[in-house]
């Protein structure tokens, strides 16, 4: 009997061939590893109350890796045309989600205080994590053919386009998804040749304003007992801050101040999220307690979704940890790896920003889960629960794979040289 090519068997025999290429390993190998452990880990979270959110991130991870495959598949530079569209749709769907704050409008509820999703039935989507998609290409194609943003003046651009939605995510508020913009804008910029020295200039004066940020305005504070408001000063001794914007909320100041505290009262409160999050990822120790094994992960706020990392450490302890960093460390070596080895420059900087997209929102989201940031409210890339957030780094995958497999066909100059 003539054994059957798996080509023949399954459709779309060209997408095989190109997701077999030597350069796509690594890449795949991470992507399943870290879907593999969030599938199981969310399903390990939500089993004992009769929460369907497993089986939903199952379903979540087949749409994924069919609009993966979307994305590599057709030719990345076609994909480009679109850059703009995709990119002003997120921003008018944000925008559609910021209207819930000021009036009622269909399928925009308050969730957690915050006001970015927008809900149909049981299925929901986060413009926000589009947008960051959006944004990197879009960003990609304004640099690709330019070079003045090698001049100060010619940095407003890129800036305007990065801080634009930054300011709308922030107002929804979604501090975390926003500080994932600005490494990936820095990145970006570096790799198409921005001088060092303008983007340091920038990154100083950034640290300037930083303390009057965090000084500025005043919050309101609201008596447990009575219910009574007040208005709070936050640097009473020098006035002209008390006339600026808050830019600082109380509980994201509260969240700052309670990773220095360890009383009892933050720990039950404020602090009460990261601590529990410490306490299960330290019980599984080295081997972990076994898959499915969450006492104290089952207690964690969120657990399945911003500290989904704490419930591996306590399944698959130390071993499971170091699995999903060095999943990161070959996905994001294998972006790198793509990136250097293409010349054409639009493919170049696309596999720069994500690669500088993933790198920071899992690097942010492992510092909060240990405890070495405040927190803020970030995904785990691949690995948390969310139908959105799968969605949009499925597609960035795919995009990455699409620039490796295409860049020996893609003739150019050697991007980004400059006099």
């Amino acid at each position: 009997m003539t054994a059957v090519p798996l080509q023949r068997v399954l459709p779309f025999k060209g997408v095989w061939k190109k997701l077999s290429a030597a350069s796509n390993w690594p890449i795949l190998i991470g992507v399943a590893a870290l879907s593999c452990l969030g599938v199981l880990s969310i399903w390990s979270d939500t089993r004992l109350d009769g929460s369907s959110e497993g089986p939903k991130q199952l379903v979540f991870v087949c749409i994924g890796v069919a609009a993966m495959i979307a994305f590599q598949w057709v030719d990345y530079r076609k994909i480009g045309r679109f850059s703009w569209g995709l990119y002003l749709v997120a921003i008018a769907l944000t925008c559609y989600t910021l209207l819930g704050q000021v009036v009622t409008v269909p399928f925009v509820k308050e969730k957690n205080g915050a006001f970015n999703w927008i809900n149909f039935g049981p299925m929901s989507l986060q413009p926000a994590e589009l947008l960051k998609l959006g944004f990197v290409l879009v960003l990609a194609r304004y640099l690709r053919f330019r070079s003045n943003y090698r001049a100060l003046p010619g940095l407003l651009p890129p800036f305007a386009l990065c801080f634009f939605p930054v300011a709308m995510i922030l107002k929804q508020p979604d501090l975390g998804t926003a500080l994932i913009f600005i490494p990936t804008l820095f990145a970006m910029l570096f790799i198409a040749g921005a001088k060092i020295r303008h983007l340091a200039a920038v990154v100083a004066l950034g640290l300037a304003v930083a303390p009057v940020m965090w000084f500025s305005g005043h919050h309101e504070l609201r008596d447990a007992h009575t219910g009574v408001r007040s208005q709070c000063r936050v640097c009473p001794n020098v006035p002209v801050l008390n006339h600026l914007p808050m830019f600082v909320k109380h509980y994201q100041r509260q969240r700052v101040l309670a990773m220095f505290n360890d009383d009892a009262g933050t720990l039950a409160s404020t602090g009460m999220q990261q601590h529990m999050a410490l306490v299960a990822m330290g019980s599984g120790g080295i081997t972990g307690k076994g898959a499915g094994n969450v006492p104290i992960g089952r207690k964690v706020p969120e657990g399945h979704n911003d500290m989904i990392f704490a419930l591996i450490g306590e399944q698959f302890g130390f071993f499971g940890s170091t699995v999903v960093i060095v999943a990161y460390i070959i996905l994001f070596a294998a972006g790198i790896e793509i990136a250097s080895n293409t010349r054409e420059p639009f493919g170049r900087l696309i596999a720069v920003g994500i690669v500088a997209m993933f790198a920071s929102q899992a690097f942010l989201n492992l510092m909060v889960a240990t405890k070495l940031m405040p927190v803020t409210g970030v995904t785990l890339p691949l690995v948390s629960y969310g139908g959105s957030s799968l969605l949009a780094s499925f597609m960035a995958v795919g995009l990455l794979l699409n620039v490796g497999q295409n860049r020996p066909f893609v003739m150019a100059n050697d991007p980004f040289e400059f006099e």
